[in-house]
């Protein structure tokens, strides 16, 4: 893997001067290659329950460590403050979510 970083979602469908929504599809067994996240953001999960184990790089982990496994609850919106470098593999079915990054001025 190079130094350039991956794009924190599948696609961006709607972004304005206040935020940026991006579709999130990620296939059983599939990875989020290392990838940045400079917003805080909301993860509005659609359907698949994980687990989806994450790693995070360069010290970016905070209270999780280096590592953390995310389950996550379809129905279920969570906030996520921004600053994590991480990769991510899903370990489930399919995972898809709506991703809502909070621009700042």
């Amino acid at each position: 893997m190079s130094d350039e970083l991956a794009p924190i979602a599948t696609e961006i469908i709607y972004e304005d001067e206040h935020v940026r929504v991006w579709n999130q599809v990620v296939p059983a067994g599939g990875r989020i290659e290392k990838h940045e996240h400079t917003h805080d953001y909301f993860l509005v999960n659609v359907t698949g329950a994980g687990p989806i184990d994450v790693t995070f790089h360069d010290g970016t982990g905070g209270d999780f460590g280096a590592h953390t496994s995310f389950v996550p609850r379809p129905g279920r919106a969570d906030y996520i403050p921004r600053g994590h470098v991480e990769t991510a593999h899903n370990r489930g079915d399919e995972y898809r979510a709506i991703l809502v990054e909070l621009k700042r001025s």
